[in-house]
């Protein structure tokens, strides 16, 4: 059973290793090679994720948060960290 989607995955793949070559990103996913090309669009185009490509070579292509994304995720991580009290049953 997946507890993440496949975004949620590459966000925090980057969120805790950094930039990222998009081999090495999409090694890291366990979304189709087409799914997986169809969602770093997706989160270019929501100005989630932002791309570099390599200087020595323009076909590599880097991925990394973009600035306000990290902040979301950021956010996220220190409310996270805060002990989860189960609810209970009525």
């Amino acid at each position: 059973m997946r507890m993440m989607t496949p975004e949620f995955e590459i966000i925090l793949h980057l969120y805790e290793g950094g930039p990222t070559p998009s081999a090495a990103l999409r090694a890291a996913s366990r979304a189709s090679s087409a799914a997986f090309s169809l969602i770093l669009k997706r989160l270019v185009g929501a100005d989630i994720l932002q791309v570099e490509h390599g200087a020595a070579d323009r076909r590599v292509r880097k991925y990394d948060l973009t600035g306000w994304a990290q902040d979301v995720m950021e956010a996220y991580a220190q409310t996270s960290s805060q002990p989860v009290v189960r609810r209970h049953k009525t």
